[in-house]
């Protein structure tokens, strides 16, 4: 008898745990039905092609008109002690990132022993912590000289008037493209980045322009103007890239060699 009241009891709780897990499955599944009852009548999204368009669209576009090269004349060149307030103090008033303080007469004596020429070619190219320029591609190569000479004279040592008279000469010649002679052979070496848009005789390719046949004082011109960049064209946004190291003698030899062919 009491076994059978056991087997009873066993059977009941077995009937009623199994019907637990049933009324569960039940509660699932119908709340699954009405969750995706719900997501069947919300809206469809409606896509906009014009919208897509605009997120996709690149930042700049090539234009196929025709290139203006107009240069303004009011161009200025700026003092050595206006280019140093501009692009250098940040650092050489400070310190910052390890530069030599400007009135640090033993440093800049050190520097200057390895030559005027040596210290500007640095600021020109870059040292160090240093970017080229100061990290204004803008500067002229006489700038970046003018403000060197200008921050050796600020920490003791004041560079004599000879020397600053060749710079400037130097520089008004530079900034004349009149003037400016370049090496063609070298320009040929030079020119190699320049073939895959203007080929490699000049002839242009696509939407770049034809250079055989231009005037180096032109090209002079054009990538002293690409090198600050500054408008040009349509094109600028190609050329500031590829301009914006280059060297005054760079530009010259590129121009000597360009005349050519």
């Amino acid at each position: 008898m009491a076994h059978q009241e056991d087997k009873d009891f066993t059977t009941k709780v077995v009937v009623v745990l199994s019907a637990l897990v049933l009324l569960a499955t039940v509660v699932f599944l119908v709340t699954r039905l009405f969750s995706f009852a719900e997501r069947v009548a919300e809206p469809a999204v409606v896509v906009d092609p014009a919208s897509v368009q605009e997120r996709i669209q690149p930042i700049g576009r090539v234009a196929t008109t025709a290139v203006t090269d107009e240069v303004p004349d009011d161009a200025v060149r700026r003092s050595g002690a206006e280019v140093y307030q501009a692009v250098c103090a940040a650092c050489h008033d400070t310190g910052a990132a390890d530069a030599p303080v400007k009135g640090d007469e033993g440093v800049w004596g050190e520097r200057l022993g390895q030559g005027l020429d040596t210290v500007v070619r640095h600021a020109i190219e870059g040292i160090g912590a240093m970017p080229a320029r100061g990290g204004n591609p803008n500067l002229s190569d006489e700038e970046v000289r003018a403000s060197v000479v200008y921050l050796l004279e600020q920490s003791g040592h004041p560079v004599d008037d000879e020397e600053l008279d060749v710079a400037d000469a130097e520089a008004e010649a530079e900034a004349d493209p009149e003037t400016m002679a370049g090496d063609p052979t070298a320009g040929q070496s030079k020119y190699g980045v320049c073939i895959g848009c203007h080929g490699a005789q000049g002839q242009g390719m696509g939407i770049f322009p034809k250079l055989a046949g231009t005037p180096a004082d032109r090209i002079v011109e054009l990538l002293n103007k690409y090198r600050a960049g500054e408008q040009v064209g349509p094109n600028t946004a190609l050329m500031v890239p590829n301009a914006r190291n280059l060297s005054d003698e760079d530009i010259a030899d590129l121009a000597a060699y360009i005349e050519t062919l």
